[in-house]
């Protein structure tokens, strides 16, 4: 019979009308009745049969898997994870179900075997070749239900996990359970916290793009990305997270704010929630991790360099005024705040308070109010009370408004010690930001103390830091003859113990700026910042470029580094070349290639992985090796490849053990697997997909197969990569 879904005389509401000639050639269903289908064209005449009473359902499937010369498809029997290659949303467009697949051949279930066009599809889709089998419509659809369920691929991902990643509720108006469809991504939001404190995690962020949602994890100031979460799940995650801290999860459309704790390997944690609405894409989440058993910081836990811990301690000596940190989200103000208010109340005779949004390190002794602006409990109104109790220093978390600003001066002006912070990114703009609040420059010199400038760089990891060439730096940032420390360049490498990144842990970089003598003068007379920096070079003041500059002469971090969180200086040759215009800018950026997605091949074979690199970087591939499955592991880890095709024979850890590593971890889970073995048997392919790899492949391998296999994994997983197309 040739493959055609539609005729002249047949509406094109029919989506199987070649069944209307099977029935009137087998004569199973009167003329009459015939004329009248053809009429009221459904969109499946098989469900229309059988629904009218015209013939039984195993008749009609019969029938029709006859006159499309296909099997029956025994829909109930077949592989569940054979649905990974066919995604939901193209099944359900073709009427299609993947029963099982093969090296090379994936069998389908469908209610319309003649559409070549489907076939043609589905062929691209899973990477194999399509054998149609027949199942009635109804089934199909009802099985599609039953198999593509929203909280499947958050099952997969937690479902080679080691432990239910040891987080409980601790909030007793918490939910303790997630029940029916949100119990898959209950699990996920555990994982999810259980991880990100193992890996050092300040910040969760549960951000959607078209594919899904990415979650990523700030580690040392630093964003990683972790792992995806595919679009069908996204929701589920996001009002988990959302219960969990008592959101209205009926309102996607405006931010939200909320709270919650929980118990992580242990120990007490606060979750402090805040979602945004995403144009498109859903909502997006951020948690902060904050750890109730944390010690407060100390002036040492700084890293600040002996001469720059006397100068803040001298200005801490002070017991009335305005001692301000400015500096933009993440430089750790509030870590210097309490490193100070430790220094202050270390000295003794002075009773102290807290402000704080929310309060960071729980301390005994001293009182701390949680500002809370939904309850009304503002910055202005905490400090206003505080302010009625003896309390001689106060640590304020923030500025934010002209009525803190006022209270905050008028404490400073009455012998109050306010510790305080600005989100500003230095002291120009600190001072143009008090000013904008309401306080003249004038009153700000009266009771400002010091202003201190800071930035967080990383440490580079002590375990893996490799030495330098000095000459590796431009020659303006060669020390000078000042240093009197040996000068030690390192460079950050990566290693399991700092998770790859090179550096583990921050310190501090400080602009001090004490204000007195001339500097009060220039600071009341609205002195323009040039004067106001000139004034403090003469007093002793580093910059922050300075004070980075003397850890990298040190070996504490690295050039590069300190350019990203600091900014380069400007040269006396940047003059020299005019900076781009706008357009040119986007020109450039726009001309930019995409970076290529890289394949890692992890085979003990040197020329198994060289014949690898020969096939693929001419379709655009990066490709990166791995002699053994140790390293495997490692090179995973460092370069979160798009795909990792893994050889099951290695020494050191075979490929088995490979998988279970990398399912047991999040970031490991993203990374999808195409096993490619010398190993053609049933019970090595179904451990290795039970495991989690996306698909297996047996040598010899053919170029173009191996090509295609890799781009419909790219595809099914929606790796973001723009993966090459041929």
């Amino acid at each position: 019979m040739p493959r055609t879904t539609t005729a002249a005389s047949v509406p094109k509401a029919l989506r199987d009308a070649w069944l209307l000639a099977a029935l009137e050639r087998e004569k199973i269903v009167p003329p009459a009745a015939l004329e009248a289908l053809r009429k009221e064209a459904p969109e499946w005449v098989a469900d229309a049969v059988v629904s009218k009473g015209l013939a039984t359902a195993e008749q009609i499937v019969a029938l029709a898997a006859r006159a499309a010369h296909v099997p029956v498809a025994d829909i109930a029997s077949g592989d569940p994870a054979a649905v990974q290659f066919v995604p939901e949303a193209v099944a359900r467009q073709y009427a299609a179900l993947p029963l099982g697949a093969s090296n090379r051949v994936v069998k389908i279930a469908t209610a319309n075997p003649l559409d070549l066009d489907a076939e043609q599809a589905l062929g691209f889709v899973a990477g194999r070749q399509v054998v149609f089998q027949y199942a009635a419509p109804q089934a199909l659809f009802k099985r599609f239900d039953e198999v593509y369920r929203p909280e499947r691929p958050i099952e997969r991902l937690v479902g080679g996990l080691a432990t239910r990643a040891g987080v409980a509720g601790t909030d007793a108006a918490a939910p303790a359970a997630a029940p029916g469809g949100d119990a898959p991504a209950a699990r996920l939001v555990e994982a999810t916290l259980a991880d990100a404190v193992r890996e050092r995690a300040s910040d969760i962020h549960f951000e959607p793009v078209e594919q899904g949602l990415v979650i990523r994890y700030r580690i040392d100031g630093v964003l990683k990305e972790v792992m995806r979460v595919p679009r069908s799940a996204a929701g589920s995650v996001v009002r988990r997270l959302k219960v969990l801290a008592k959101l209205d999860i009926a309102d996607p459309l405006h931010p939200h704010e909320g709270r919650a704790t929980a118990r992580i390997e242990g120990k007490p944690w606060d979750l402090l929630v805040a979602t945004a609405p995403v144009a498109r894409y859903g909502e997006q989440v951020s948690v902060r991790l904050v750890d109730q058993t944390a010690p407060p910081p100390t002036l040492a836990a700084l890293g600040l360099w002996p001469d720059e811990q006397a100068r803040l301690e001298r200005l801490l000596a002070h017991r009335e005024g305005v001692v301000l940190v400015a500096g933009p989200r993440g430089s750790g103000k509030i870590v210097t705040l309490y490193a100070a208010l430790d220094k202050v109340r270390a000295a003794g005779g002075v009773d102290a308070a807290t402000v704080e949004d929310p309060v960071a390190y729980h301390l005994s002794g001293i009182r701390q109010a949680d500002v809370d602006e939904k309850r009304g409990a503002s910055f202005g109104a905490a400090l206003r009370a505080t302010l009625k109790e003896d309390v001689g220093t106060i640590l304020l978390g923030e500025i934010r408004d002209g009525e803190t600003a006022a209270l905050a001066w008028q404490a400073a002006l009455g012998g109050h010690l306010l510790l305080t912070a600005v989100r500003t990114n230095d002291l120009p703009s600190a001072v143009a930001r008090l000013v904008s609040l309401g306080i003249e420059p004038p009153r700000i010199a009266a009771a400002a103390k010091g202003v201190i400038t800071q930035r967080m760089v990383r440490r580079l990891c002590p375990r893996c830091a490799e030495n330098a060439d000095l000459g590796g730096l431009p020659q303006a940032a060669h020390p000078d003859r000042s240093f009197d420390r040996p000068v030690t360049i390192r460079k950050a490498k990566g290693c399991a113990q700092c998770g790859f990144s090179g550096f583990n842990g921050r310190l501090a970089l400080q602009e001090l700026l004490a204000v007195d003598g001339t500097v009060a003068e220039l600071l009341a007379s609205a002195a323009p910042a040039e004067k106001l920096a000139e004034a403090g070079r003469a007093a002793g003041m580093r910059t922050l470029w300075e004070a980075g500059l003397r850890r990298v002469w040190a070996g504490e971090t690295t050039y590069e580094e300190l350019v990203r969180v600091v900014g380069e200086p400007a040269r006396a040759a940047a003059a020299v070349a005019p900076a781009p215009t706008a357009g040119q800018a986007a020109a450039v950026e726009a001309a930019a290639p995409a970076p290529a997605p890289v394949v890692l091949v992890a085979d003990d074979d040197a020329a198994m992985r060289a014949l690898f690199a020969t096939i693929l970087k001419p379709q655009g591939f990066a490709v990166a090796e791995a002699a053994d499955g140790v390293e495997a592991l490692e090179q995973a880890q460092r370069l979160a490849p798009a795909i990792l095709l893994l050889d099951m024979e290695m020494p050191r850890l075979d490929g088995f053990g490979v998988l279970e590593a990398l399912r047991r971890r999040l970031a490991g889970r993203a990374v999808p697997v195409i096993v490619v073995t010398v190993k053609d048997d049933a019970a090595t392919e179904a451990r290795c997909i039970e495991l989690g790899a996306e698909d297996y492949l047996t040598k010899p391998i053919q170029p173009s197969s191996l090509v295609v296999r890799i781009r419909a994994v790219l595809r099914r997983v929606g790796a973001q990569a723009s993966w090459p197309r041929s």
